[in-house]
């Protein structure tokens, strides 16, 4: 995690990175950027209490991965974590609810079975049910690559949306040129 200072909102963003999960009450913005990795968001509309969590793996269910790997990459590990550590922070169960983020498919690869990225966002769904925590938005799933911003006092998210392909085209107007979808740098 690291910090910067936002002039455009005039706040701290604490910005997670994959396997990472944020608590706070203050008046900050979290922040993290997703592909096909997913974001759990929960908010205490009473207590103003948020946080978010960035996984990347839906994980095992196992003795081992349950009681030994406290590794948040791992969604069934993540999603637990950050209820628990929302607890910890003043949270109520019953005030907590969920956005869940991401689960994109980046790479724009037909596929026939279910993939990571959709297992991802399944787990989430299960494990907040299972918790019993409202989820009350989610912008999930597609050819996406997301940029979110929660503020944390407010509880809303700010998403801004990029397709995989415009990113390389961002990439190409630095590095390189972009011919039917490879990059090719020059040089």
């Amino acid at each position: 995690m690291y910090i910067r200072n936002s002039h455009k909102f005039g706040k701290e963003i604490k910005i997670i990175n994959a396997g990472e999960y944020y608590v706070s009450r203050t008046d900050e913005l979290i922040g993290t950027l997703l592909g096909s990795c997913v974001a759990v968001c929960l908010y205490d509309n009473v207590n103003m209490i948020s946080g978010m969590n960035h996984f990347m793996l839906p994980g095992k269910i196992s003795k081992v991965d349950i009681f030994q790997d406290r590794s948040a990459k791992y969604g069934i590990i993540a999603i637990r974590e950050l209820v628990t550590a929302m607890k910890k922070n003043g949270a109520k169960q019953k005030n907590l609810s969920a956005k869940i983020f991401g689960g994109g498919n980046v790479m724009e690869i037909e596929r026939k079975v279910h993939t990571i990225p959709e297992d991802n966002v399944r787990l989430a769904n299960i494990l907040l049910e299972i918790e019993d925590i409202p989820i009350v938005e989610t912008d999930t799933k597609g050819p996406y690559t997301r940029k979110l911003l929660m503020d944390v006092i407010s509880g809303k998210v700010y998403l801004k949306k990029t397709r995989n392909r415009e990113i390389l085209l961002q990439v190409n107007d630095k590095n390189g040129k972009y011919r039917q979808g490879v990059l090719i740098a020059d040089g």
